[in-house]
């Protein structure tokens, strides 16, 4: 059965740039595969969304406050255990921003990549770091146009809970987290491509969304749709990098890092109808790259 990203391998010189430098034609092709996905299921996309947040506005919204106190161990007597969770939330909370996080996630990954002279692992990072911007991005313009208060807000200030408006006041920026989205849009594209590091990742997001409520910053709900804002753009961005899984111009796990020129064996010229058998180690241009993740 021939894969989409697969089919024709031709000889060509490519031209020697720095490993660096690769990242920006990944960065184009998993934007276009990405929007390619949200272009050609657009009823699917908003189907999803709407029912989603349907879910989210008749099941966890009204119950906003009994989960967050259930969660915050309101009704544990221990006060110097809850003290002491109340600390940890607040190291977990600074730890798990952007810089703190994501960063450091995507750094490791593309290092990584280098180490191990594998361009898969640069796209896992790639990936990574486009959800995380993608879905702060979005949660970052929804937080400060619904202008939703903190728990924190309403519990110190009396301020009832509610939709408040376009607001730049931190105490009105709670819906949705943006911790939570940037968190889960760095581990969502590597759960979808690469399971054993993306599995880790997902249990460090959920740590901070757990702080982030324990803390007092932010509703379940809010939480809810930032998890679902990371989704929306991390499972497209995921499948992107997973297609790409066996293709090997430097671009598989196995394959190296460096560009070379493209050798094919002394057979048969291939024709535009050759199949090729997807797994096969035979070297593909990221031209061609491109040109399939469009189909």
């Amino acid at each position: 059965m021939n894969s989409p990203l697969v089919k024709v391998v031709r000889r060509r010189k490519r031209r020697r740039v720095p490993t660096t430098m690769k990242m920006w034609p990944d960065i184009r092709l998993l934007c276009k595969h990405m929007a390619g996905t949200f272009f050609r299921r657009p009823r699917w996309m908003i189907a999803a969304t709407v029912f989603v947040l349907m879910a989210i506005g008749l099941l966890v919204l009204p119950r906003d406050g009994a989960l967050l106190r259930a969660l915050q161990l309101k009704h544990v007597p221990d006060k110097e255990l809850r003290q002491d969770l109340k600390d940890l939330s607040g190291d977990i909370g600074q730890w798990g921003d952007f810089a703190g996080y994501n960063l450091v996630l995507v750094v490791g990954l593309w290092i990584g990549g280098r180490a191990f002279r594998s361009r898969y692992f640069q796209r896992l990072a790639v990936a990574s770091m486009l959800c995380a911007i993608f879905a702060g991005a979005v949660a970052n313009v929804f937080r400060f146009t619904v202008g939703r208060p903190r728990p924190r807000a309403i519990e110190r200030d009396g301020v009832k809970d509610g939709i408040y408006g376009p607001q730049v006041k931190w105490n009105y920026n709670s819906f949705p987290s943006g911790h939570t989205a940037t968190a889960f849009g760095s581990a969502i594209p590597l759960a979808v491509a690469m399971p054993p590091v993306g599995v880790p990742a997902l249990v460090a997001a959920g740590g901070v969304c757990w702080a982030r409520m324990y803390g007092n910053q932010h509703h379940p709900s809010d939480v809810a749709v930032a998890i679902w804002l990371a989704v929306l753009f991390g499972v497209p961005l995921g499948l992107a990098v997973r297609r790409t899984r066996f293709i090997s111009d430097g671009d598989g796990p196995d394959g190296p890092a460096d560009d070379h020129e493209e050798q094919l064996p002394d057979t048969e010229p291939l024709d535009a109808t050759t199949p090729v058998a997807v797994g096969t180690a035979s070297p593909i241009a990221a031209g061609s790259l491109d040109r399939e993740l469009r189909s």
